[in-house]
């Protein structure tokens, strides 16, 4: 019987396989909400009935050849002689492209170093932190993490020598998803405990809400961050399901926000030593385009050697993008991390061309770096093994990154980013 079973898995996983790689790609397409989930509907009833009709017309032939196992492949079954060339030809090609995947797990070179403060926020709060009734019936899940938080604190080495961008501090969030199905306590204790980082500067890359009930909290709590260089914000597929998405960028901008999806950012740095100039540019596609990409190319061309060259993406699909823009960091989100990390095998479900490969972490690419982060919340309450986080980022030039620097001179580094600065 080994052969016939090994034959079997081989075309269940290829199966799951292909409606998974389906699955994953209409998510990142940028097609309209109802339309994307139609197709994501009918993908998952495919993925379920087309065994059930396989097994229901063609069941005894297959029964009877798992149980003789005297065949490699069974006879007088023709509906399951295409699906299962259809699937083990999933299985190989699909198979190699997931565990080439695999190896993007593994951190580069330009990730040099992390510390990560994990906190049990239902525990350290004693208000109620779930805020409907499926996310409190998902919270009983075993190792489900979605009142938990990690606070964690990475340096990356960018390509370039900057010189004055050593020890710049970036404050990155991303989908906060204000949705009701987190109250507000838990965002205040997430945005308590990311301040306490102190970043210089703070980017949020997308999804930040998603219902009309909840745009007040974005003064409310979105109004509590300041960081010395600014806040700059782009918006995400999730803003489309409000009635008006334009009273995102409104109210942020209000709140003396930066729009990174309709115009680049210049701060220069002055009084240094160092002086620093830092050019920041948004990508919000396939969901929006408020801005011209020839534009964006031709700003980049007119960027001053030395200056740091920092991109904002909902979607990790803009790597290219930023490539082409010789960004020196791309900060970007939208994939959750996976939601769920099987052990030894990572995610399996992320919202992008590319699959899981870019679900979450660091990632190179030459000239660019780029930082995934797992988000804050998420429209399906669950996260196993793949916590919230809010992430600090220390930049590290290429010039000093093999040099040992002492905590007091990184401490002068990064009081001088807090000097006078100017914004334009």
């Amino acid at each position: 019987m080994l052969p016939p079973l090994m034959v079997t898995c081989c075309v269940i996983v290829g199966h799951c396989g292909w409606w998974l790689y389906c699955y994953n790609r209409v998510n990142a397409s940028g097609l309209p909400r109802k339309l994307a989930k139609s197709i994501e509907k009918s993908f998952l009833a495919a993925c379920a009935l087309i065994p059930l009709l396989i097994g229901w017309f063609e069941g005894d032939p297959l029964a009877n050849w798992l149980a003789t196992g005297s065949r490699l492949w069974p006879s007088n079954a023709p509906m399951f002689h295409y699906w299962g060339a259809w699937c083990m030809a999933c299985f190989f090609v699909l198979g190699t492209l997931w565990l080439n995947s695999r190896r993007w797990l593994i951190a580069p070179p330009a990730f040099l170093s992390e510390r990560v403060a994990r906190h049990a926020v239902e525990r350290q709060l004693s208000t109620d932190l779930l805020g409907r009734r499926i996310s409190r019936l998902m919270s009983y899940v075993p190792g489900n993490e979605i009142t938990k938080l990690s606070v964690t604190e990475k340096g990356l080495r960018i390509q370039r020598t900057v010189v004055g961008a050593h020890g710049l501090r970036i404050g990155h969030l991303s989908d906060l998803h204000f949705t009701g199905q987190l109250t507000p306590a838990y965002y205040q204790f997430a945005f308590e405990q990311f301040l306490l980082c102190s970043p210089d500067m703070i980017c949020v890359t997308g999804d930040i809400i998603d219902y009309d009930h909840c745009l007040d909290w974005l003064e409310s709590l979105l109004g509590q961050l300041r960081a010395p260089l600014g806040c700059y914000f782009l918006m995400g597929n999730h803003e489309k399901r409000l009635s008006d998405w334009n009273e995102v960028p409104k109210r942020l901008s209000g709140l003396g926000w930066h729009d990174m999806g309709a115009n680049d950012a210049l701060i220069n740095l002055c009084d240094r030593d160092q002086p620093l100039r830092i050019w920041i540019t948004g990508n919000e596609q396939p969901w929006f385009n408020r801005r011209s990409a020839k534009s964006q190319l031709h700003a980049a061309q007119e960027v001053e050697p030395n200056t740091l060259r920092l991109g904002m993406s909902h979607s990790p699909d803009q790597f290219p993008w930023a490539r082409r823009l010789k960004l020196d960091l791309l900060l970007a989100g939208h994939t959750h991390g996976g939601q769920v990390r099987l052990p030894g095998i990572g995610p399996l479900v992320a919202p992008s061309w590319h699959g899981s490969r870019f679900a979450s972490g660091v990632f190179h690419l030459p000239p660019t770096v780029m930082h995934v982060s797992r988000g804050l919340a998420g429209v399906h309450p669950i996260r196993w093994r793949c916590s919230p986080e809010v992430s600090l980022l220390t930049i590290h030039s290429a010039l000093f990154s093999g040099m040992h620097q002492s905590e007091d001179e990184i401490s002068q580094l990064q009081n001088g980013l807090q000097s006078r600065s100017h914004i334009g």
